[in-house]
This record gives structure tokens, sequence and C-alpha cells, in this order.
């Protein structure tokens, strides 16, 4: 989904052993997509989100029925850069 995110601070999950974890709970802009899905599969993540071009990765884990909610929840702030994957 573009131009979309969920969950704000309170969601993201750090990564496994810490692999490729910048900052509090962000991952590495330099690892693609395929490399953060692992990482979100390894913590049972379902979202990844990357809120523009040289922005940091975020994985997060949001209860399915509350996603739309949070999406809505966000609309105060600017996040039509960001991109979100929802993973199943």
């Amino acid at each position: 989904m573009i131009g979309v995110d969920v969950g704000y601070h309170e969601s993201s999950i750090e990564p496994l052993n810490s692999v490729g974890r910048v900052g509090k709970n962000c991952i590495d802009k330099t690892f693609t997509l395929q490399q953060v899905m692992l990482l979100a599969h390894e913590v049972n993540a379902n979202v990844i989100v990357k809120a523009g071009k040289n922005a940091k990765w975020y994985i997060k884990r949001i209860d399915i029925d509350y996603i739309q909610r949070g999406i809505e929840k966000q609309q105060w702030r600017d996040t039509s850069r960001a991109i979100m994957w929802v993973i199943q």
C-alpha cells in the first residue's frame, strides 16, 4: 500500500539478534525488501514499512483486524512517501 503507515512508534519490532538494526528498532536502509522479509519472518512480523526512498525499514506485528483502523489513526501525519507491505 502506498501512502499509508500503521502503528507509529509503539509497534516496531527489533530484528532477531539485532541483524541489520540501526537505532532502536529500525533496519538499515540498504537492505532489500527480500532481506527485510526474511527478518520479519523470523520474528513473526506481518507488516513492513519504509517511510521514503532513503528511510530505514520497520517491521511490525499488527493484529489483522486493527490494520485499517491503525491506518485511519495515522491520518494526522504526512505518510505520503511511506510504502507498507502486509505479509500473510
